[in-house]
C-alpha cells in the first residue's frame, strides 16, 4: 500500500476542517435562531400554553421546549471544558418523537377522528420508533465520541459508514402522514372549512414538507457525505422540529380565542359523515 503523501495528508486535514467549520457554523446559526425563537414567542406561550390544563398535548410542549433545546446545545456550542466522559452519542430521537406524537394528534383532527386512522397511525408511529432504535442502537455501539480539542472544540463523533439507514424510518413514516393528511384534505369543500381546521391542515402540510425534505436530505448526506458533511443536517432537523411544534400548538391556540360562527357538519365523498368544531388540540 502506497504511503500518503505529507502534501496528500496537509490536504486531508484542510478538508476536514473546512468541513468541520461548515457543520459547526451551521449548527450554531441554527440553535441561535431557536433561542431567539424562543425569546419572541414566549410571552405568547404564557399566555396560550402555560394556561392549559396538565394533558398530553401540554406535557409534550414543554418536554420539546424546556428538555430537549438544552441537549441540543450542549452538542452544539463551543464547550471550553468537556469531559470524554460527557461526549456520548445524545439520542435525536427525543424531539422528533415528541413532535410526531403532537401531530399524530393534529391529523386525527383532520381525518374527523376515525379509530381505524389513530389505530394506524400509532401503530406506524410505533414501528418507525422501534426501527429507529434498533438501528440507532446498532449504530450507537460503533460509534464513539470524544472531545475536539483546540482545533475542533465541543463533541466530535466517529460513526460507522452505514449510520445513515437510521434516518429511513422517520422519512417513511412523514411519507405517510403527508399522504394521509393530503388524502382527508381532499375530501373537503375547503370553503367550508373553519378557520381553526384551516390553520392544523396549513401548519401540518408546511411542516410534513419541510420535514420530509429535511429528513431526506439527511439520509442522503448521511450517505454520500465524506467525515464531518456526513452530520451536516442532523442538530438542524432537531431544530426545525422543536420550534415548529412550538410554533403549530402555539398557533392553533390563538385561533381558538377568535369568535368563530359554528358550521354544519362536514360532508366526506364517503359515506360517514363527522363534525369538526373547534376545540384544543
Amino acid at each position: 500500500m502506497a504511503a500518503t503523501s505529507p502534501l496528500g495528508a496537509i490536504s486531508a486535514e484542510v478538508t476536514a476542517l473546512n468541513d468541520y467549520a461548515a457543520v459547526r457554523y451551521t449548527n450554531i446559526a441554527f440553535l441561535t435562531f431557536m433561542v431567539f425563537d424562543h425569546i419572541i414567542t414566549f410571552e405568547t406561550e404564557v399566555a396560550k400554553i402555560w394556561t392549559l390544563q396538565w394533558r398530553l398535548p401540554k406535557v409534550l410542549f414543554l418536554v420539546n421546549r424546556y428538555v430537549i433545546p438544552p441537549m441540543l446545545i450542549f452538542d452544539g456550542y463551543r464547550l471550553s471544558m468537556i469531559f470524554r466522559n460527557l461526549c456520548v452519542a445524545l439520542s435525536q430521537s427525543g424531539p422528533h418523537g415528541t413532535v410526531e406524537t403532537i401531530l399524530i394528534v393534529r391529523v386525527l383532527a383532520i381525518c374527523g377522528h376515525r379509530k381505524w386512522v389513530r389505530n394506524f397511525l400509532v401503530t406506524a408511529f410505533l414501528c418507525a420508533m422501534a426501527a429507529w432504535i434498533t438501528l440507532s442502537s446498532k449504530i450507537m455501539t460503533k460509534t464513539t465520541g470524544s472531545p475536539g480539542g483546540i482545533l475542533f472544540p465541543g463533541c466530535l463523533y466517529s460513526a460507522p459508514k452505514y449510520f445513515f439507514a437510521a434516518w429511513i424510518p422517520p422519512v417513511a413514516f412523514e411519507s405517510t402522514i403527508i399522504l394521509i393528511t393530503l388524502y382527508y384534505l381532499s375530501e373537503y369543500e375547503w370553503s367550508h372549512i373553519n378557520l381553526t381546521l384551516r390553520v392544523l391542515a396549513r401548519d401540518s402540510m408546511i411542516y410534513f414538507l419541510i420535514m420530509f425534505l429535511v429528513l431526506l436530505a439527511n439520509l442522503f448526506i448521511a450517505k454520500w457525505g465524506h467525515d464531518f458533511l456526513g452530520s451536516l443536517l442532523i442538530a438542524p432537523s432537531s431544530v426545525i422540529a422543536c420550534v415548529a411544534a412550538a410554533r403549530m400548538m402555539m398557533n392553533i391556540r390563538e385561533v381558538g380565542d377568535v369568535d368563530i360562527e359554528p358550521l354544519p357538519a362536514i360532508e366526506f365523498r364517503t359515506p360517514a359523515t363527522t363534525t369538526m368544531g373547534d376545540g384544543e388540540v
